[in-house]
């Protein structure tokens, strides 16, 4: 996880610096364990910074995590025999970096999800936490809107060799160049949902 706790270090510095930046920081703050996903934390409070009401804010948060339905899917074979105990704990800690990491591990693919998913669950809080701290320094930077982009890219791009995540990232990437003009919470809605549904439909159909 090392190497990968540096990737999205700055990322998560940058989600600090928008929970420092809402009008309500401690509830945007408590977002970092409620929404768990860097990327459906941003754009949720991207749409409430824009305007848009706790429902589309909300709307958008949940199609923007809606991959991990396939990611969850991917892993349902061999957690089966799992206590319901572990199942509810690495649902709860479910993102893509854990997911990736024990993907193809062909022994202990659970202990070693928990060894992987516990150490984000601490870090990336901490990190967080950081950048809402220090975070009127992090947005005065001039290549803070590209961090969000590289950091998602280096997670994702290694795994397009896995057909679902080709799908999605190239349903969801499509949906998004078709609606450039659309304002952002819209485009978010469609741009996730299409991705997600594409991603779930190829994982099935493998």
């Amino acid at each position: 996880m090392a190497p990968i706790l540096l990737a999205y270090a700055p990322f998560a510095l940058v989600v600090g610096a928008s929970v420092a930046a809402s009008t309500e920081p401690w509830a945007a703050w408590a977002g970092t364990w409620l929404v768990y996903g860097g990327a459906a934390h941003l754009a949720l409070l991207d749409v409430l910074a824009h305007g848009g009401g706790w429902m589309a804010a909300a709307a958008v948060g949940l199609l923007v995590n809606a991959r991990l339905t396939a990611y969850a899917a991917a892993m349902a074979p061999a957690w089966r025999s799992e206590p319901m105990w572990r199942r509810i704990a690495a649902a709860v800690m479910l993102t893509d970096a854990p997911w990736a990491l024990a993907r193809d591990r062909a022994r202990n693919a659970p202990s070693y999800y928990f060894g992987a998913a516990i150490t984000l669950f601490v870090a990336w809080p901490a990190m967080v936490t950081a950048g809402a701290l220090i975070g009127s320094h992090i947005s005065a930077t001039p290549v803070t809107d590209l961090v969000t982009p590289l950091t998602l890219g280096a997670v994702v791009v290694p795994q397009l060799r896995q057909r679902p995540v080709a799908a999605a990232m190239a349903a969801g990437g499509v949906t998004a160049a078709v609606t450039w003009q659309a304002d952002t919470g819209t485009a978010l809605l469609l741009a996730g949902s299409v991705g997600a549904a594409c991603g779930v439909l190829a994982e099935r159909a493998r």
